[in-house]
C-alpha cells in the first residue's frame, strides 16, 4: 500500500544524496551544456539509480557490505579512474581543444556511454549512498513500505538527472566564450582529483 509520508521521506533523502557536484553530476552537466548524447546518459544514470536503490531497499546493502575486500577493491579502481578523468580535464583546459566552444565534451556515443557507466558504477560513493545508506534508512520503515520508499527515491533521480541533463543546454550561450569552457574543465578536474583522493583516504586506507 502506498505511503505518502514514506514517499516524501525517500524523496528528500535521495535528493540530498544526489544533488551536489560530483564526478557523475559533473559529467552529465558538461555533456548537457554541449548537448551531446544527453538521452542515453540521463537514462543510464536513472536506470542505475533504480537498480542500486532498489537493491539497497530490498536488503542487498547488508550483503555487499559483508563481502570481504569489496569496498576496498571498488574504491581503488574508482579512485584510479577518477584521477585519470581529472588529468584529462586539466589537459583539455590547457590545450587548444579546451579553448573551443565544445571544450572536452565527448562527441563519440560509445565513449560517452562507456564513461558515464564507469563514472557511475566504479564510484564507491554511488554504492555507499544508494545501496548502503539509502537501503539502511529504508529498513527503518519496514518491508511493507519498500515500494513507497523506492518510488520516492526514483522520483528524485528522474527529476535531478533529467533536469541537469536536458536543461543544462540553456547554459550553452554562456559558454560561447573560450574561457568559460576552460574554467569548467578546471573545476571538473579539481572535483575528480578531490573525489579520488577522498576515496582513498576514507575507504582505500581504512578497509
Amino acid at each position: 500500500m502506498f505511503n505518502f509520508n514514506v514517499y516524501l521521506a525517500a524523496l528528500g533523502l535521495s535528493t540530498s544524496q544526489i544533488v551536489g557536484i560530483g564526478p557523475q553530476n559533473a559529467y552529465v552537466l558538461r555533456q548537457g551544456i554541449g548537448r551531446s548524447h544527453i538521452l542515453p546518459i540521463v537514462l543510464i544514470c536513472i536506470v542505475a539509480d533504480v537498480l542500486l536503490i532498489s537493491a539497497g531497499v530490498l536488503g542487498m546493502g547488508q550483503v555487499i557490505a559483508g563481502i570481504p575486500g569489496f569496498i576496498r577493491v571498488v574504491t581503488w579502481l574508482g579512485a584510479a579512474f577518477l584521477l585519470w578523468l581529472g588529468i584529462k580535464s586539466f589537459r583539455a583546459a590547457w590545450s587548444a581543444g579546451g579553448m573551443q566552444l565544445e571544450g572536452s565534451v565527448e562527441r563519440d556515443r560509445q565513449r560517452a556511454i562507456r564513461t558515464i557507466l564507469v563514472v557511475t558504477l566504479l564510484n564507491p560513493y554511488v554504492w555507499l549512498d544508494t545501496v548502503i545508506l539509502i537501503g539502511s534508512v529504508a529498513s527503518v520503515y519496514g518491508s511493507h513500505a519498500a515500494p513507497s520508499f523506492i518510488l520516492g527515491s526514483i522520483t528524485a533521480s528522474i527529476c535531478w538527472f533529467a533536469g541537469i541533463g536536458f536543461f543544462a543546454g540553456k547554459l550553452a550561450p554562456w559558454f560561447k566564450k573560450p574561457g568559460s569552457w576552460r574554467a569548467l574543465d578546471i573545476i571538473i578536474g579539481l572535483v575528480m582529483v578531490f573525489t579520488s583522493s577522498m576515496l582513498v583516504w576514507n575507504y582505500g586506507l581504512n578497509h
